[in-house]
């Protein structure tokens, strides 16, 4: 599911659906007439939305383009550009980004008639083995790559921890230009990806790998320049996510059987908290969806067994002294449709997800299928 101008796009085997994000009701669909939907995107603002259907054997994806308004067919097109095997990692407005699996190269296309429009391969760097890990994140209408370097050191057995540099670089999304590039150097005992998130307002990106908070990297996506301050430098809480103004950890408190929310700000001020219980299988269930008011935190499992349950999702206010508001969202009609409905210590079952679109919260499954969804507004 993607949000659009109007509300969610729901993503089906076969096709895809928009929405009235205030009512729920079914706008316009699109139906693939055979195989599936391997992927789906919406352009910035959520005006156009992009279908990746998966080609014949040896044959490109076909990319179709629609109005996220009205679902009309605006454009449908192979891509069969330089880069060999490839897949779409991003969209801008007119652009379709693809990395390539066999090159060291990002291509980018136009939505409109699947023309290449530029190309953009990553520099060579001295004493490099090679790249690992390549990926793409639109900031607006800019696209960063971002990848991993490694040296000959991942060749020698004797050696623990392998020297690294992780790259990022940002693109006008339109033309390919370059705009900056940075690296930062570290080293760790496997191979790492660069871990990224981009604020709301698409004025800060943050650039991690799990070696170590001094490695992290904050900056404005359309400058590269640093932004004062840092994020998630605290390791004993978890990131849930980045805000205009900040970001936000949480933490679990085993002996009181609570978890805490931590609003701060980059400068490391903390703005705003909240305190709330702690749900069946805490640790390995999602954060929870931020919103200006406080956290919306889905509860779906069942104690001790952690097998999958109703859906309750429950508002926590940041800085009140209220019990939390608890919404029944029930998904058990999904149930027959379910993968995994039985949990475990190290198994969970599937999941509910939250995703916050123009006119609703829409609570729907993690896995694709035919579920029945909740709005909440």
């Amino acid at each position: 599911m993607l949000p659009d101008r109007a509300g969610p796009v729901m993503v089906m085997g076969r096709g895809v659906a928009g929405l009235d994000g205030a009512t729920g009701q079914e706008l316009w669909h699109y139906r693939v007439e055979d195989g599936g939907v391997r992927r789906v995107w919406t352009t910035p603002g959520g005006q156009d939305v992009l279908l990746g259907v998966p080609g014949g054997e040896d044959e490109p994806d076909t990319m179709v383009l629609l109005d996220a308004g009205t679902g009309e067919l605006i454009a449908e097109h192979d891509t069969d550009l330089e880069g060999g095997t490839v897949h779409t990692a991003a969209v801008t407005s007119h652009v379709g980004v693809l990395v390539s699996q066999e090159r060291d190269m990002v291509e980018g296309f136009s939505l409109r008639d699947g023309e290449h429009a530029w190309t953009y391969e990553l520099p060579d760097r001295a004493g490099s083995a090679g790249v690992a890990h390549e990926e793409v994140v639109r900031a607006g209408e800019t696209v960063v790559v971002m990848a991993t370097y490694y040296d000959h050191t991942l060749e020698d057995e004797s050696v623990r921890q392998y020297d690294q540099v992780m790259f990022a670089a940002a693109l006008d999304g339109e033309t390919g230009e370059p705009l900056w590039e940075l690296e930062q150097e570290f080293a760790y005992d496997m191979l790492l990806d660069v871990e990224s998130e981009v604020s709301p307002s698409k004025e800060a990106l943050f650039l991690g790998v799990r070696a170590g908070a001094e490695y992290d990297l904050l900056v404005d996506p359309a400058t590269g320049g640093e932004i004062g301050g840092a994020a998630y430098q605290d390791r004993e809480r978890y990131p849930v996510g980045l805000l205009d103004d900040g970001y936000v950890e949480t933490a679990v408190d085993y002996d009181e059987g609570t978890v805490g929310y931590w609003h701060m700000s980059f400068e490391g001020e903390e703005l705003a908290c909240l305190e709330t219980r702690s749900r069946p299988g805490e640790d390995g269930i999602g954060r929870g969806l931020l919103l200006e008011e406080g956290v919306l935190r889905p509860d779906h499992l069942t104690g001790p067994d952690l097998d999958r349950g109703p859906v309750d999702v429950e508002f926590a206010r940041w800085n009140s002294e209220d019990e939390p508001l608890v919404l029944n969202a029930d998904m058990t009609v999904n149930e027959e449709w379910w993968f995994e409905s039985e949990g475990s210590v190290t198994t969970l079952p599937d999941s509910p997800v939250l995703a916050l679109v123009p006119g609703a919260v829409v609570v729907t499954e993690e896995n694709p299928g035919p579920w029945t969804v909740v709005g909440l507004t």
